[in-house]
């Protein structure tokens, strides 16, 4: 941490956020269900673990084709949508 206290804010709640996902993974979600949403996370989990010299630089576009034609459908019946980061 720095000594940014919003920066510090931030960060607190990604730990959160992580043990909070962590938690509903194993207690809520079957295998199969983990398996999507390991598939669902990946594109973001790989951008934040970037090693190139110019952040995004080596990013492969994200496309649903890489997801299964299930998730998609389940996503496309209930209007789930990511505008704004060049995902959709």
């Amino acid at each position: 941490m720095n000594g940014d206290p919003v920066e510090a804010d931030m960060e607190a709640a990604a730990e959160r956020l992580l043990d909070k996902l962590r938690r509903f993974i194993a207690a809520d979600l079957d295998r199969d269900e983990r398996v999507l949403l390991a598939q669902l996370l990946a594109p973001g989990v790989a951008a934040a673990h970037t090693t190139e010299e110019v952040p995004g630089f080596g990013v492969a576009t994200w496309s649903r084709a890489t997801l299964p034609g299930a998730l998609v459908a389940a996503l496309d019946r209930r209007g789930v949508r990511v505008e704004g980061l060049g995902l959709s």
